[in-house]
């Protein structure tokens, strides 16, 4: 499976190369004109490179001479992009004369390249390194971790953590009596307990159906043997019209089913439950295809049928049912995971208690914290420690915590942690394995900034190319992203203020143990953890994480293309003049701090292979004018900054991302050419720090997202007139007038059709928000004194998913969300609308409503009526509201008391409150039952925060 693994790995890379040349060969024609049949002959071997890697993705069994060559072949396509972009740079900056020398050279690198192909061709002879054509079979500890996870209802868990909002959500979800065939499933990544759950819940409502059936699905499924599994369980008639004479002469189910046709066992499975209400668990289904093999066979039943997945991919859940809420169980808290261990590690006493050891407990708790909640890993950690009764044996497992959690146990019935995980590993898509394993490079525990990721993996040519027109590479590295997190093996640990953006990622301390472990398997990154002497450098990819890391005494023996510092106090300049860093097509010196001086500036600007170059926060405060040297850059980040930009940026025609908070001469600037500007498709502008001269904006045609404060009201109605505003490009527009200034005619924004985040800060003209485009997801207005109500254009929006109103953006006295509308809003906040005194929902109106804040509206006296129809409602923020407006929310459930507006807003499940009184408002006795450091009811000089939970 490793070396399937490795070569659809390498298989990324040679597409990615493939896809280079193609590029270079159209972009630069000129250039290689005198090569192109040398140019097109390399990318025929890459391309035969890449059948004959699908040949080698199918050997039956492990090889390490299959791995090595693997790996030769991955190196051998690094080298085709590397040598053809030199000669492409050295040609377009020499003159006439020289460019014979450098397509004699190419010719030369050409021939040499080539010959590596035939010797690595050869060498599958030399060294009998055969393939086969067939599928194969995997390994026998890929067939033993299989047989392992098989999983039986029956199976009895003594020692289980019932987890009871999660039971009693899935209990709920199959008890549910529907009209038609509904598919409930739990999600979460490998370990997390979602069959232990299953089985749970499966023996308590089982007898509540006329048939039931367990069946274990997995990576390696068969529809006919799923399909018969089932019909052995739920029982299937005999007198069926179905191989009739062989039904007379057998006795054995089995074999009559063994006998049927495929369509047959749909047709014979459908029959069975067709009359009756039935559940059906499809345990550990991974991919869409096999619910897809298997759907037709599950009639719509009685009222109430229901088919229950478990999986680690959401999307295979939202496919089956799209109106679905997939269970998804949470991880262990300290508790739950410490009454885990206790059950796996100790013996009882005959009193059924535990008697533990204050030391054993200081241990096993520094131990779970590696666990982060994983069942998984927390049984296998007790079944460890069950076996040593002293100190020092505990300590000794603590000591290699990590390896001893990856031991695969196959007497005891579990497998390793890193075994189970990698199942999720081994079924991604060729093209999701690259940026998973790069997802390893970032330090334990950290979180990963959303735009540096997807820049770094596009650099690298992990992402493929838009498969349309209005899309664009970062909305690929989106869905790639989407995929992984859908998966399991990424959680979202970060959201914007809207709270439906990702601005950052995390994996689990275990994930990311399987993820180094690839990682080092395939020489796919090296992390420098220790500032070693003699440290060996063999990856093409390397991560600093050590503040005292000497790079200069390193032995790098390999071509480097990626180079990431999370901590590091000094980069001797020296090392990038060599042979190794030459290559280099990403440098993130971004989250080290590192100060940099000029001087190594200008040896970065020699890096001409540079797709990524990360320098914020480094001190830097202007860039040589050899920055032109570095004309395949594709993202340049200086945020943090105070630098100057000089006349060689202009040059870099392929630079598509600036990221900077740019000096005070910026509007000075006055680039020779604009070319390279007409590709940039984000601008991040520091307000105040900077202006903008706009015969440059006129130039930014391909602009995407675009912030920008203006100064003086005339000067909209011209930038309005700009190119960037009469295409579709915009996907992100932040427009902020000084002084409450007024916004001229908004009628260009209707044309934007890509436009998702729209924020105006300034007063908008009494009829110019029906030119808001309906592409709106996210829209902000602030200060806009909007005289009438402005629900009534904005709900009819229908993809808009948050809306703030905030500081005098309506000026009115009354509100009303009409019935039906606004289907997609989950977010809704209203600040500081000091005239609003009536709002009114209509029964209907929001039904997607999840977060609702309400701030500053003085003279708004209650929650609107309508508010107990939005069932969605989860959490309700009130904050800076008149006491007697909170009065009316109030709920004392030991005492029965409830506010007169209670019953709007208590039939919302999980609703949580956050009120928060006015400066010298006296704190109402009945929030005394609020943990606050204040006590009774006390007048207070400052804000008080009180939590209540209804």
């Amino acid at each position: 499976m490793a070396e399937s693994l490795l070569s659809k790995l390498v298989g990324a890379v040679i597409s990615q190369a493939v896809r280079t040349v193609a590029e270079l060969l159209k972009n630069e024609a000129v250039s290689l004109t005198s090569v192109r049949g040398e140019v097109e002959g390399l990318q025929a071997e890459l391309r035969r490179m890449k059948c004959f890697l699908e040949d080698a993705d199918r050997k039956q069994q492990q090889d390490n001479r299959v791995r090595n060559w693997i790996v030769e072949v991955g190196d051998v396509a690094h080298d085709v992009e590397d040598v053809i972009e030199t000669f492409i740079w050295k040609v377009s900056s020499s003159y006439a004369v020289f460019k014979v020398c450098h397509l004699h050279k190419l010719r030369n690198e050409i021939n040499f390249i080539r010959g590596k192909m035939n010797d690595i061709f050869k060498s599958t002879q030399s060294y009998n390194i055969g393939f086969s054509s067939g599928e194969g079979t995997s390994s026998m500890a890929d067939q033993l971790l299989r047989n392992l996870r098989r999983s039986y209802p029956d199976d009895e868990d003594e020692d289980i953590i019932i987890l009871e909002d999660s039971t009693a959500a899935l209990k709920g979800e199959l008890m549910k009596v529907e009209d038609r065939l509904c598919v409930a499933s739990v999600v979460g990544m490998g370990g997390l307990g979602k069959t232990t759950l299953a089985k749970t819940v499966y023996n308590h409502v089982k007898h509540h159906f006329d048939r039931y059936a367990w069946v274990f699905v997995s990576q390696q499924y068969v529809p006919r043997e799923i399909l018969s599994e089932i019909l052995m369980q739920i029982g299937f008639d005999h007198t069926q019209n179905y191989e009739r004479r062989s039904i007379e002469e057998k006795t054995n189910k089995r074999e009559i089913l063994r006998k049927l046709e495929d369509h047959d066992l749909v047709e014979l499975l459908k029959n069975e439950l067709r009359e009756k209400r039935y559940l059906v668990v499809l345990d550990d289904i991974w991919r869409i295809e096999a619910w897809d093999s298997i759907k037709n066979a599950f009639p719509k039943g009685k009222r109430g049928s229901k088919v229950f997945f478990t999986t680690r991919n959401k999307e295979v859940a939202l496919f089956a049912d799209p109106r679905s809420s997939p269970i998804e169980p949470p991880f262990l808290t300290s508790e739950e995971s410490w009454e885990l261990l206790r059950q796996k590690a100790f013996l009882r006493s005959t009193s059924n208690e535990y008697d533990i050891r204050p030391e054993f407990e200081v241990l096993g708790r520094e131990m779970l914290r590696k666990c982060e909640g994983l069942p998984l890993a927390i049984i296998i950690l007790g079944g460890l420690l069950r076996t040593r009764d002293s100190i020092d044996g505990w300590k000794e497992v603590k000591k290699d915590l990590t390896a001893h959690l990856n031991k695969l146990r196959s007497h005891q019935q579990y497998e390793g942690v890193g075994g189970i995980l990698s199942l999720s590993y081994y079924d991604l898509p060729y093209y999701l394995k690259p940026c998973f394993l790069y997802l390893g490079i970032f330090p334990e525990d950290s979180e990963i900034p959303k735009r540096t990721l997807f820049q770094l993996w596009i650099a690298e040519g992990f992402v493929q190319a838009p498969s349309h027109g209005g899309e664009t590479e970062e909305d690929v590295a989106e869905r790639y992203m989407g995929e992984l997190t859908s998966r399991c093996l990424v959680q979202v640990s970060k959201r914007n203020e809207s709270g439906i953006g990702v601005k950052a990622y995390r994996m689990h301390d275990l994930m990311r143990d399987m993820c180094l472990s690839k990682a080092k398997d395939e020489n796919f990154f090296q992390n420098v953890q220790e500032p070693e002497m003699n440290t060996t450098i063999q990856s093409r990819r390397i991560a600093i994480h050590h503040p005292r890391c000497d790079f200069s005494r390193y032995q790098v023996q390999t071509r480097l293309r990626s180079l990431v510092c999370f901590k590091i106090k000094d980069f001797p300049t020296s090392c990038l003049r060599s042979k190794s860093f030459i290559t280099l097509r990403e440098l993130e010196l971004g989250f080290s701090r590192l100060g940099i001086k000029f001087s190594m500036l200008k040896e970065i600007c020699q890096l001409i292979h540079l797709r990524h170059l990360g320098l914020r926060r480094t001190g830097i405060r202007t860039l040589p004018n050899t920055i032109s040297n570095l004309q395949n850059l594709y993202t340049l980040d200086l945020r943090n900054n105070d630098v100057i930009l000089p006349w060689g940026m202009s040059r870099l025609t392929r630079l598509t991302h600036l990221f900077a908070s740019l000096a005070y001469n910026f509007e000075n600037w006055r680039p020779p050419r604009y070319k390279g500007y007409r590709n940039s498709r984000v601008l991040l502008l520091r307000k105040d720090k900077c202006s903008v001269r706009f015969d440059i904006l006129v130039k930014l045609t391909n602009l995407q997202n675009l912030k920008i404060k203006i100064a003086r009201a005339e000067d909209v109605r011209a930038l309005l007139e700009f190119p960037i505003f009469k295409s579709d490009r915009l996907r992100s527009l932040v427009l902020s007038l000084m002084d409450n200034a007024e916004f001229p005619n908004l009628e260009s924004l209707s044309h934007h059709c890509l436009l998702s985040k729209l924020h105006l800060s300034g007063t908008i003209p009494e009829g110019n928000l029906q030119y808001l485009p309906p592409s709106l997801v996210k829209l902000t207005l602030i200060c806009s004194s909007i005289n009438q109500d402005p629900m009534p254009v904005l709900e009819k929006l229908p993809n808009l998913r948050f809306l703030w109103l905030a500081y005098n953006s309506y000026r009115g006295s009354e509100m009303v969300c009409s019935a039906d509308e606004f289907p997609k809003l989950e977010i809704l906040r209203l600040v500081d609308l000091r005239s609003l005194n009536e709002w009114q929902i209509e029964k209907g109106a929001m039904p997607s409503l999840k977060r609702l804040l309400i701030a500053e509206l003085d003279y708004l006296k209650m929650i609107p009526e309508g508010l107990k129809f939005v069932t969605t409602l989860r959490e309700l923020d009130v904050s800076s509201m008149p006491s007697t407006f909170a009065e009316r929310l109030r709920a004392d459930q030991n005492n029965g008391i409830e506010g007169e507006d209670y019953y709007k807003v208590k039939l919302s499940t999980y609703l949580l409150f956050y009120v928060i009184t006015c400066v010298y408002l006296m704190v109402p006795n009945f929030l005394s039952q609020c943990k606050t450091e204040s006590k009774g009811a006390a007048e207070i000089s400052s804000p008080l925060c009180l939590c209540l939970f209804s």
